[in-house]
């Protein structure tokens, strides 16, 4: 009587461990991974070897940036003897990501080819499929001309092409430092700067127009004659910032910014402005009012003064949200500012 009593408790355990974890799955799929960390976790207070509570919680960790996190709970769920090969497959493709971030890059290759070969699980496979070409380890890049250097690691397809690579690399480097320090973040790992003289084969391999940069994987790539190469800051501010809403006036005008920031910026942005009528207001909030560049000067003078006048602490605050509306939250004085600012533009 006693043994069917205990057969009985377990059938009701598994079959309630399995709703819980359908519905931990559910949240999962709509993105609401912080719902899915707090369930998790105290669910796991009362099963901390389960390895489907494990990875499906070191999954959400890795969709929701918070990669060191993750790595204990994907490799509880790798580890665990009475793991299905499915579950498993799919938390060692995640794991691949975090120990990339996390610097480990051939270990994370050597992950992901594993479970191709293996192809336990579609799921895994597709990851595993996506990341092998987002890491840019691959054969195809060995052919490229690599030079590292303290903080970023320079691929370039074709260096001769450039006028001057040493120029080019000095550059983003001062960038990176000017960035890391204004913003206070430091990359998880060395950036990888890939530099392409074809932008077509870019486009085949990618689906997209160079150049954009990864922040989660630290990487960049653009073209290599491209005007305004500002990939690099728009991946170090989203590391820094984790931005919820950006506009072209703010983001783009800071990576011009740390750009030119040696030269006078106020006076590059009054070369530009419309002298009639100009509302910095309007340019913010829809770009198309002016000439479409505009935000290019006048968001990187705009940027210096509210530095110049707020400090950096303040700036970074308001970066994380780059409406008008937060802008008068972190700043009292904004539409002083704002005034003065115009005033001093159509000087």
């Amino acid at each position: 009587m006693n043994r069917i009593l205990v057969t009985l408790l377990l059938i009701l355990f598994h079959l309630s461990s399995m709703s819980q974890n359908k519905e931990l799955k559910k949240l999962f799929s709509k993105g609401k991974y912080d719902q899915v960390i707090d369930k998790a976790q105290v669910l796991l207070q009362g099963n901390a070897t389960d390895p489907d509570l494990n990875s499906i919680l070191g999954r959400a960790f890795t969709d929701s940036k918070q990669f060191t996190k993750a790595i204990p709970y994907l490799e509880k769920s790798i580890a665990s003897d009475i793991g299905s090969n499915e579950i498993k497959a799919v938390s060692k493709a995640y794991l691949a990501k975090c120990y990339f971030i996390n610097s480990e890059e051939q270990r994370a290759v050597a992950m992901l080819k594993e479970c191709l070969n293996d192809s336990e699980s579609k799921e895994a496979t597709k990851y595993a499929h996506k990341y092998l070409g987002l890491f840019q380890t691959g054969i195809y890049y060995k052919a490229w001309e690599l030079i590292e250097t303290d903080n970023i690691r320079f691929h370039f397809q074709d260096k001769t092409k450039l006028k001057n690579a040493e120029e080019y690399m000095d550059r983003i480097n001062l960038n990176f430092k000017r960035i890391t320090k204004t913003l206070n973040v430091e990359p998880t790992k060395k950036v990888d700067f890939f530099v392409w003289s074809d932008r077509k084969e870019a486009f085949r391999k990618f689906d997209r127009p160079l150049g954009f940069p990864n922040s989660d994987l630290c990487i960049v790539n653009v073209w290599q004659n491209q005007t305004r190469d500002y990939e690099l800051c728009h991946m170090l501010s989203q590391l820094a910032l984790q931005s919820k809403f950006k506009t072209m006036l703010i983001s783009e005008g800071l990576g011009v910014y740390f750009d030119q920031m040696d030269q006078n910026l106020l006076k590059l942005a009054r070369l530009e402005v419309p002298k009639d009528k100009f509302s910095l207001l309007k340019l913010w909030e829809d770009p198309t009012k002016y000439e479409r560049d505009l935000s290019y000067p006048v968001g990187a003078a705009f940027i210096e003064f509210l530095i110049n006048k707020g400090g950096r602490e303040n700036l970074k605050e308001f970066l994380s949200m780059q409406t008008i509306k937060h802008a008068r939250e972190v700043y009292p004085d904004f539409q002083k500012w704002v005034n003065s600012f115009e005033a001093m533009l159509m000087q």
